[in-house]
């Protein structure tokens, strides 16, 4: 199998495609997993630009295939789907709705913040108001 450069830019750009999918953290902007994934998949191909072994190149390719493959199977939800949890799991004895419970929470958090985002900051607002008011 010969690898040509329009190869490992499929494959670069199929890593891409992935990543755009990949959901966006409302509650951690600072540690976003989306922009981390980016970066490392970038730089993985940055560094291995020089290289010329056909071998090395090989192997360097069939281990991104597989990086990519789990990418997709995660980005596809394929394991929740494959292996569900059971009710049990979701309402224990114990505390029947701490899960749901905190999934509304999670979600409530997500929807301030997103929410929050959308407003203008505060420096942009006084701004706003002291060139109004000259």
């Amino acid at each position: 199998m010969a690898l040509s450069r329009t190869d490992i830019l499929s494959l670069y750009r199929s890593f891409l495609r992935v990543i755009e999918r990949w959901p966006t953290d409302y509650l951690r902007p600072n540690r976003n997993f989306k922009h981390v994934l980016h970066l490392r998949v970038t730089e993985g191909f940055r560094q291995n630009l020089s290289v010329k072994d056909k071998d090395v190149l090989r192997a360097l390719v069939m281990d991104a295939e597989t990086e990519l493959d789990a990418l997709r199977r995660l980005a596809n939800n394929e394991f929740k789907e494959k292996y569900p949890l059971s009710d049990r799991i979701y309402r224990p004895a114990a505390n029947p709705k701490y899960y749901s419970g905190l999934v509304t929470a999670i979600d409530k958090a997500a929807k301030l913040k997103q929410e929050e985002d959308l407003k203008p900051s505060l420096w942009k607002r006084l701004l706003k108001y002291l060139n109004k008011t000259q």
